[in-house]
């Protein structure tokens, strides 16, 4: 029966007419009116679509874990400072992770504008197709969608010529080498089918091989502000050339390989369509003559996965983290075992990806990190706070000049603030190497960290270092201030407060010092955290 079934699934992608002319991708058209929206913010306040009629509305979809995210959110920032006054509005939305992360986030980059949590499974979601992160819609003030930007926004001047090209009720393309590049790679004029089976096999190779080699330049560029670029025009493309192969190659198949490759192009397609029951059907029908074939099997996992069916995603990840034995394959499989509910073999799978990852720092910093995040979806707090340290400690060790040594060392940070967030009592204090620009003042000799408070909202704290050497200078900065051993500070409405530490060192010292910071509340200890400073 197995053999007649997979039979029949073959013959029936095969039978599937040749589709000539691509079709219109999922989510909201530029030149359309935007989808209504009901979100609630983290801070407790509902905000809807209409609530911004007469403004323009930048709404940026976003996680933490998300580099460009991050790469991105200096920009966003100024960039919503300095349009506060003209009539725009900017609207944060994270649809991957729990409230107390977003506000976690929020506070450590000083972010300037409402940010909303809402589920991937979401009316927002849906209807906004959210399959990209970051991805950017600027509404004008009628309503209409006039830039639907996927990837992150850099240089900020971009995002400007969105806002203001909506303001005018137009939209603004964008254009750059890198675009440019992407659009030349992609064109189905570079691949022409021919008529003889032995041109149209060659160049639907050809094609083929240039729409993953897109996938790949984009995410070669994902750290690099000069490389912007439309991803939806991007795939677009993608699927223009992509429906053209497989009309080319359909009335030629030959052999297993030529059947192998067309049904994983139809399973790509149907993936980029979001007609996920199709895809599961086309890579199922690949799998049948290239059993074992990593990018099917991926592609297999994303459609079970987007049908709900986390039995079967776990049996995928498994069968790629058999052959690739690496850790991304590991945490993906993890990820899957604590989804469908199993947290003993996820945390199985995530010891085995630790084991893969150790010779790497930036790899083991990544891994501890969705860990990290695992065991606190599962309600491990202490397990997920170990896992961040863990993370904290990788990330120490990637070279300064890699721009994941800041992003994971804050990333680690947040995830244990989070924690604190979310247990919605008492004092919580966390320190972490600084990352970013310095506060105005600062000395490059000194050693600086980020210290996190995180209590109830109006809560009222005394902070005092300790442990330093004699004249050595613990210095509390905040809100534009500096305080040498002590200082006072309240808590905000969010209940995050961030502080800049400095450990200035004024004479010699063998070895590291062991720093405590200690908080109290109306005389009573409160919290304590403490640190080794290496000088």
């Amino acid at each position: 029966m197995k053999t007649l079934w997979i039979a029949g699934a073959l013959a029936a992608v095969a039978a599937q007419p040749a589709v000539v002319a691509a079709q219109q991708l999922p989510g909201p058209v530029v030149g359309q009116p935007a989808p209504a929206f009901t979100l609630r913010t983290v801070d407790g306040k509902t905000v809807r679509l209409d609530d911004y009629r007469g403004k323009t509305l930048v709404v940026n979809v976003w996680g933490s874990w998300c580099p460009p995210c991050r790469l991105e959110t200096p920009d966003l920032n100024a960039e919503a400072r300095g349009d506060a006054a003209h009539g725009v509005a900017f609207l944060g939305v994270d649809t991957t992770e729990p409230a107390s992360v977003v506000r976690a986030f929020s506070a450590a980059k000083d972010v300037p504008y409402p940010q909303a949590a809402t589920p991937m499974t979401s009316a927002f979601a849906t209807d906004y197709a959210i399959r990209n992160y970051p991805t950017t819609f600027v509404i004008g003030p009628d309503g209409v969608l006039r830039a639907r930007h996927a990837d992150n926004l850099l240089p900020r001047a971009q995002l400007h010529a969105y806002v203001v090209a909506a303001q005018r009720g137009e939209s603004a393309p964008l254009t750059t080498a890198f675009q440019a590049q992407l659009d030349a790679l992609l064109d189905p004029a570079r691949y022409p089918f021919g008529r003889d089976a032995r041109t149209v096999r060659a160049n639907v190779i050809l094609a083929a091989q240039a729409i993953a080699r897109a996938d790949d330049l984009e995410d070669d560029a994902m750290d690099d502000p000069s490389r912007d670029h439309d991803l939806n025009k991007t795939q677009a493309e993608q699927e223009r050339l992509r429906a053209a192969a497989i009309a080319a190659l359909a009335p030629i198949v030959a052999d297993d390989a030529d059947a192998e490759l067309l049904a994983r192009l139809r399973g790509d397609e149907d993936a980029a369509l979001g007609k996920w029951r199709d895809a599961d059907a086309a890579y199922t029908a690949a799998l049948a003559r290239a059993p074992g074939d990593l990018a099917a099997l991926g592609g297999q996992a994303d459609a079970a996965s987007q049908l709900g069916d986390d039995a079967r995603v776990v049996t995928i990840d498994a069968q790629i983290a058999a052959v690739a034995q690496s850790a991304p394959a590991y945490v993906a499989l993890g990820r899957a075992e604590a989804k469908g509910g199993d947290v003993a073999a996820a945390e199985q799978a995530f010891e085995r990806a630790q084991r893969l990852a150790l010779p790497i720092p930036r790899v083991l910093a990544w891994t501890n990190l969705y860990y990290g995040r695992m065991e606190t979806d599962a309600g491990n707090r202490a397990k997920a706070r170990a896992a961040f340290e863990r993370a904290a400690t990788a990330a120490a060790q990637i070279p300064a000049a890699d721009a994941r040594h800041d992003w994971y060392i804050e990333q680690a940070q947040e995830g244990e603030v989070a924690l604190d967030v979310s247990r919605g009592h008492g004092a919580a204090l966390s320190l972490a190497p600084w990352t970013g620009p310095d506060l105005p003042g600062s000395v490059a000799s000194t050693v600086k960290y980020r210290l996190v408070i995180t209590d109830a909202p109006g809560a009222r704290l005394d902070l005092s270092a300790g442990g330093l050497p004699q004249r050595w200078i613990g210095s509390f900065c905040t809100d534009r201030v500096c305080a040498p051993f002590h200082t006072s500070i309240v808590v905000p409405a969010d209940g995050v407060k961030i502080v800049e530490f400095q450990v200035v060192p004024t004479t010699r010292h063998g070895g590291p010092v062991h720093v405590r910071i200690d908080a109290t509340r109306a005389g009573r200890a409160a919290a304590t955290v403490a640190t080794l400073v290496h000088v």
